[in-house]
């Protein structure tokens, strides 16, 4: 949860810590832009100004207070008036507009929306369980496999080298054997 220090920001008060951080990134564009007007003529910083309107760049009371510090900055310097675009707000005040004011119809629309999804959400979630029982069991049957398997793999290697080497171990004693024998019966005669 925000802490009530990290939603204030310039003198006011903001009601989420989205907004609070808009308005502390609004004023830290306003503090770099006024290092940078402070050197420029009426013509460019209206050329600026009109930039930021159009770009729609300020969006909180932080910085419109900015763009009318801008704006008196521009009468000062002799700029007609007629010239300087009005701060646009986006945003209704009144109480008396219903309709524009009323959010709860939207908040409606929403719980509507979602009671509309939760169908097909349960429908993915039962399709997406038993594709995981199917790959649980697959992984299963190939564990399974692997260990009953008389090819040598990475769980049963060594015992299948040992029997290997010990298989042919006692074909060459077998061998030696016959060898023997036929020698002793070679020698025999």
């Amino acid at each position: 949860m925000a802490n009530r220090d990290d939603l204030q920001v310039g003198g006011y008060f903001f009601g989420s810590y989205e907004d609070a951080t808009l308005a502390k990134r609004e004023m830290k564009n306003a503090q770099y832009l006024n290092e940078r007007v402070d050197s420029m003529t009426g013509k460019q910083v209206l050329a600026i100004y009109d930039k930021m309107l159009d770009e729609k760049m300020f969006k909180t009371p932080v910085g419109w207070e900015y763009l009318k510090f801008l704006r008196g900055r521009l009468i000062e310097e002799g700029v007609d008036e007629e010239l300087i675009r009005p701060i646009p707000i986006y945003a209704t005040f009144s109480t008396t507009n219903k309709d524009n004011n009323d959010y709860s119809h939207i908040a409606k629309m929403h719980v509507k929306n979602r009671k509309a999804m939760i169908p097909e959400l349960k429908g993915k979630l039962r399709t997406s369980v038993w594709i995981n029982i199917f790959l649980v069991l697959l992984v299963i049957i190939l564990f399974v496999i692997t260990f009953n398997s008389s090819n040598p793999n990475i769980l049963n290697y060594k015992q299948a080298v040992i029997d290997e080497y010990a298989s042919w171990e006692q074909e060459l004693t077998e061998r030696e054997n016959a060898v023997k024998e036929k020698e002793n019966s070679l020698k025999g005669y």
